[in-house]
């Protein structure tokens, strides 16, 4: 695992703007598309923690367990937390707790999480203490669609 670098999205944020001003087919599509190429942070509690080697790489034990801590809304639906930069973070974690670790996730990584049998996670949310959007299972399920979907079309018009 490399050092983290500066993580921004300022097309992501674009996009959301964008989505909450008119929600558009145009907007939603912009939307996605930025939505799959981000990188996002999310606050981790990793145990054991990582360690730098001798090369100065910073390396994820393979016994390490992850916990992600999740937002609820009032009606109990839960949600992880995704983060388009630093500034959109120290909106909702004012400072990390003890042990706790920064991981950049993209919409795969979070789509894995969400979907896992044991998740008891409806989806994330993307800067809940700014745009808060809320990315679904359901839409999650529409996405992951969509995309097979057009893999099947490039894969026939290749044939």
């Amino acid at each position: 695992m490399e050092r983290p670098r500066a993580i921004s999205n300022p097309m992501l944020v674009g996009a959301m703007e964008l989505l909450k001003a008119d929600n558009s087919t145009k907007h939603r599509d912009f939307f996605l598309q930025e939505l799959l190429k981000a990188h996002l942070l999310t606050p981790a509690t990793v145990t054991p923690g990582p360690q730098e080697d001798e090369s100065g790489m910073v390396r994820m034990p393979p016994d390490a367990q992850i916990q992600i801590p999740m937002l609820s809304t009032r009606e109990g639906v839960r949600y992880f937390m995704a983060f388009t930069d630093m500034q959109e973070l120290k909106k909702w974690v004012k400072s990390m707790e003890e042990g706790q670790q920064l991981l950049v996730f993209g919409f795969q990584d979070f789509t894995t999480m969400v979907k896992r049998a044991d998740s008891q996670c409806d989806g994330f949310a993307i800067n809940p203490g700014g745009a808060n959007i809320r990315v679904t299972r359901r839409m999650i399920d529409t996405i992951q669609d969509a995309l097979t979907g057009d893999m099947r079309n490039n894969n026939k018009s290749g044939e």
